[in-house]
């Protein structure tokens, strides 16, 4: 079974790309790799948290929930580690892992033969996915290997040295929309088991929601995104404070740390003619090896 907050990840991505406003971020398969199918109940997902007031005609995406609190959080990360993964690519070979993949086509638009793609996912995911990808690219294959791990038992080194990963060759880590579900001291565990085979030079990206602090729209608009992940059956831990994160990055033998505030994020990624702007809280990481 595919996660719902995938699916709703999905849909925002196939939403804004076929929106007629200002793109962040492109994603051309989005809407084609999910289905027809899983598209339609993402959709229908998405409808179930407008408010009880809003009219719901049949074909509405649910554009004012996706804005709100969707696309603020899933555009700029998306397009802030795809960013990171082309500037490397340019100079050289780098393995792009992508962890708690989900739906994500980076694999599928990736158009440089420098890349090298690792998904890790769940069985349930991978196996989707790699039926998709061979409904779709009959007579091409993407450059992608997909890794089954369960992230609650299974090593992150086996797994991928298993998969063919190099720890000589550059890597960039995606860990995206993963801290929000783990306690603090849980996901620095695996900070920490990354950074023993990532070569120098490599990257890890992650973002995470900053620890409530009697802000009242912030804390409005995290609880209710907390509501809403709970209803797909996935539930959201408390947030992790900005100054603990850079220590527990150090000690996790992160070499240097630049953690893009929703400010940056704002200026980096989203101008007045997008209608968009960062989510309250959310923080983008990059950490350099």
């Amino acid at each position: 079974m595919i996660s719902k907050t995938a699916l709703l990840c999905a849909l925002a991505r196939a939403v804004h790309t076929h929106a007629k406003s200002e793109k962040i971020f492109v994603d051309e398969f989005a809407q084609d790799f999910v289905g027809l199918k899983e598209y339609r109940h993402a959709r229908n997902l998405a409808r179930q948290f407008l408010p009880a007031k809003k009219s719901k005609p049949k074909d509405y995406p649910a554009k004012d929930f996706i804005d709100q609190y969707l696309l603020p959080i899933i555009l700029p990360r998306n397009r802030f580690a795809e960013d990171i993964v082309d500037a490397k690519q340019k100079t050289g070979d780098v393995q792009y892992v992508l962890l708690g993949a989900g739906l994500d086509s980076f694999a599928l638009r990736n158009k440089s033969q420098n890349v090298d793609v690792f998904e890790l996912d769940l069985y349930e995911t991978q196996v989707f996915k790699i039926e998709r990808t061979r409904e779709l690219f009959t007579k091409r294959r993407p450059k992608v290997h997909f890794v089954e791990i369960d992230f609650n038992k299974d090593s992150i080194i086996s797994r991928l040295t298993n998969a063919g990963f190099n720890p000589k060759k550059r890597s960039v880590f995606s860990i995206l929309g993963v801290s929000y579900y783990i306690p603090i001291e849980i996901f620095f565990k695996t900070i920490a088991e990354i950074s023993k085979i990532a070569a120098p030079n490599s990257a890890i990206i992650f973002d995470y929601y900053e620890k409530e602090r009697d802000r009242a729209d912030s804390t409005t608009k995290i609880s209710r995104l907390k509501q809403i992940t709970a209803s797909c059956g996935e539930c959201m831990v408390d947030g992790y404070d900005p100054v603990q994160v850079d220590n527990l990055a150090r000690k996790s033998g992160i070499q240097y740390c630049h953690d893009l505030s929703p400010k940056d994020i704002d200026d980096a990624f989203f101008s007045a003619s997008t209608g968009l702007s960062a989510f309250e809280g959310v923080h983008l990481m990059y950490c350099g090896l």
